[in-house]
């Protein structure tokens, strides 16, 4: 809940307040039959009146306290009261003053009421007002109380005015058997800060201390408005300020220049706000039906990104979101500034925000995701858009690990990471995977990719878009008979080639060399470096080479094979 989201809450539930008081302001003119005061002479031109209705008594100087077991409530004063035959009288200047725990509270004056005492209907007319210890102050020109309904209704459109912020409302009824109030004719408050509500029609059950908006409502605020078709609100005790606010029928809600850019836009079946004493305010949104949608479009490091979900759960500070939730399924789209679009899928999500702008998201259990000619699975994923990278995570305590998968290949590894905008990934932790499309030391080109080149290191480096294959520590290359181990192997797809470094060990095939013997043979060399081009047909090994085949074994500093290819 934002603070001018607060703000106006506080203000529409000190007009029902003040409306409160006006009403047992009139309830009061009820105790006028048992009045005690002084009679004082009075011409009879300094009253007015038609003359159809004799008047029976004047009071001047009239003052009356309530107490209840000990406890000063409230002070009544008025100028003068005229007692006429008909049962009515007519009070000039009322003044009332209420109490609070024995300390003065609100003050309503008005320029005059008429009591019935046969019926006990009264009426209040004139500059009625009520101004709060606060300094704020609430103003209506006429209201009427019907003792048979106990009901009173103003007669004209009540205004709240505190400082900057300005409140408006075409009527008002207060139940006294119910102990609510019903602002009627549609509800306006405008707050100091430029946010504004408007309603239809507002409800204010005091003895719950429930605000309820039953036709809905719309908040206007300086970024953005929120709009829901039934809104409530539970106070504090003692009309104290919100506790928990309920939006349901389809929330929806856009904001833009958070932060000075972007903008966000969202569609919610329900809403829950508690506020959780710090400050800051715990929101839940959920559904039954459509996905709950959140767009945000042009924020750091992306065009738009788009969440949905069944349930969000989020933390909500004085400078917006703190973070974000997603639960029971969810659906994200990306197009980052940076690489191609991409969409993904979990159970779960978390949305990272920075002075209320959207930055890293991050997706939990049962992670997909799919970007161009790729897709990624693992168990935690994070988009960091502004760093411009992904980081993909396995189940450190389970069997799940990262898999990405692609035309050319497929890896497997503890943790991934792909760059946005190099067209880069890295792999590592006991990394495995396949190569389609590979002909390794002599191999022929398998079309159909029936038997791919397999491969195993500590760490794996994509690049070029996937031409290059960077296999460090413990690197294991292999091909139906080929094998290649090394710590450090370089394959480059688009211009078939290897190099190898650091313990290098080959096997192929005799056959591959034109060596007479067992087809079931093998030549076997060990090196300190490799370089193998598939175009010329040849490895050429270097650095203390010790080499063996069925018939022969040599030692060199270079030896060079050629392959029957």
């Amino acid at each position: 809940m934002s603070v001018a989201s607060r703000f106006w809450v506080r203000r529409l539930t000190s007009i029902t307040i003040g409306l409160v008081l006006i009403a047992i302001a009139v309830v009061i003119t009820q105790r006028f039959n048992k009045f005690r005061a002084p009679v004082a002479q009075v011409d009879s031109d300094e009253v007015a009146h038609d003359g159809s209705d004799r008047m029976v008594g004047v009071y001047t100087g009239f003052e009356f306290v309530e107490r209840v077991a000990g406890r000063l409530i409230f002070e009544l004063a008025s100028k003068r009261t005229l007692g006429l035959s008909s049962g009515w009288h007519e009070i000039e200047g009322v003044r009332l003053q209420f109490y609070r725990d024995g300390e003065p509270g609100p003050i309503l004056t008005c320029d005059g009421a008429s009591f019935n005492i046969q019926t006990r209907d009264a009426t209040l007319e004139g500059s009625i007002r009520i101004v709060l210890p606060s300094g704020a102050m609430l103003t209506t020109e006429a209201g009427k109380f019907e003792a048979s309904s106990r009901r009173f209704a103003t007669n004209s459109e009540v205004t709240f005015v505190s400082g900057a912020s300005f409140g408006r409302a075409q009527s008002a009824v207060f139940d006294l058997e119910e102990d609510e109030i019903v602002l009627g004719g549609g509800v306006a408050l405008n707050s100091e800060d430029g946010a504004t509500l408007t309603a239809p029609t507002a409800v204010y059950q005091r003895s719950k201390g429930t605000i309820v908006f039953p036709e809905g409502g719309k908040v206007r605020f300086q970024q953005g408005q929120i709009e829901a078709p039934m809104m409530s609100v539970d106070l504090e005790k003692d009309d104290g300020p919100p506790r928990r606010i309920e939006l349901r029928g389809g929330v929806t809600l856009g904001a833009e220049g958070l932060s000075d850019e972007g903008t966000v836009s969202a569609w919610m079946e329900s809403v829950v706000a508690k506020h959780q004493g710090n400050g800051k305010w715990q929101v839940d949104a959920t559904t039954t039906g459509p996905w709950l949608t959140v767009r945000f479009v042009g924020g750091e490091g992306y065009f738009e990104r788009t969440l949905r979900a069944w349930i969000l759960r989020g933390v909500l500070g004085e400078k917006g979101l703190i973070n974000l939730r997603a639960e029971k399924g969810v659906c994200l789209d990306e197009v980052p500034i940076e690489g191609a679009p991409r969409s993904g899928e979990a159970r779960e999500a978390r949305v990272w925000f920075t002075d209320g702008r959207a930055t890293d998201v991050e997706l939990l259990h049962g992670v997909i995701l799919r970007g161009e000619s790729i897709e990624a699975r693992a168990y935690r994923v994070r988009l960091s858009p502004e760093a411009g990278l992904t980081m993909l995570h396995g189940d450190p305590t389970g069997p799940e690990r990262v898999l990405l998968l692609s035309p050319k290949g497929r890896v497997s590894c503890d943790q991934g990471q792909l760059f946005n905008e190099d067209g880069r990934a890295e792999a590592r932790g006991n990394v495995q995977g396949i190569v389609y499309g590979v002909a390794l030391m002599g191999a022929g080109e398998d079309e159909d990719g029936s038997d791919p080149a397999h491969f195993a290191a500590e760490i794996l480096d994509v690049t070029e878009n996937g031409a290059v294959y960077h296999l460090r520590e413990n690197a294991r290359l292999w091909q139906g008979h080929r094998l290649l181990l090394a710590d450090d192997v370089v394959y480059r797809h688009d211009v078939p080639s290897v190099r190898a470094a650091g313990h290098v060990r080959t096997t192929v095939p005799a056959s591959q060399l034109d060596i007479e013997g067992d087809p079931g043979e093998d030549v076997v060399v060990v090196a300190r470096s490799l370089d193998y081009n598939q175009v010329a047909g040849s490895a050429v090994y270097r650095g203390n080479v010790r080499y063996s085949d069925p018939e022969h074994t040599l030692s060199a500093a270079e030896v060079s094979l050629f392959f029957n290819e």
